[in-house]
């Protein structure tokens, strides 16, 4: 995968919201690892539908941050739930936990690296 996090839409959203853009990005380290929890146990459970619903969210909030692969991914998810491939979808998270994974830790980097 390329790299996870684009910089370039990290330095134009801290031009934009200025100090409020690190208590935006731990916030999504907070409130994502439970929204990829779900998106597990929906392809465990086979549900279609809630495979869409949380592949959409994770999709939205990821861009909305600078994600690079992750939303893309998302997206290619949920065009699989909503054609009901749930077999291709569960291959496909793979790929997803890995892009967020990725993402966390480029994160994490990004936010020990910038003042406060």
């Amino acid at each position: 995968m390329s790299q996870p996090l684009n910089f370039k839409t990290l330095t134009h959203l801290k031009s934009v919201i200025g100090d409020s853009l690190a208590p935006i990005l731990r916030t999504y380290l907070e409130i994502t690892p439970p929204l990829v929890k779900e998106l597990e146990a929906a392809i465990k459970q086979a549900n279609a539908a809630e495979i869409k619903r949380h592949a959409h969210t994770l999709k939205g909030s990821s861009a909305n941050i600078g994600a690079i692969d992750l939303p893309s991914l998302c997206l290619e998810m949920e065009g699989l739930a909503r054609n009901g491939d749930v077999k291709k979808a569960e291959a496909l998270y793979l790929k997803v936990n890995q892009a967020y994974r990725e993402l966390e830790t480029a994160i994490e980097q990004y936010l020990t690296t910038q003042p406060n």
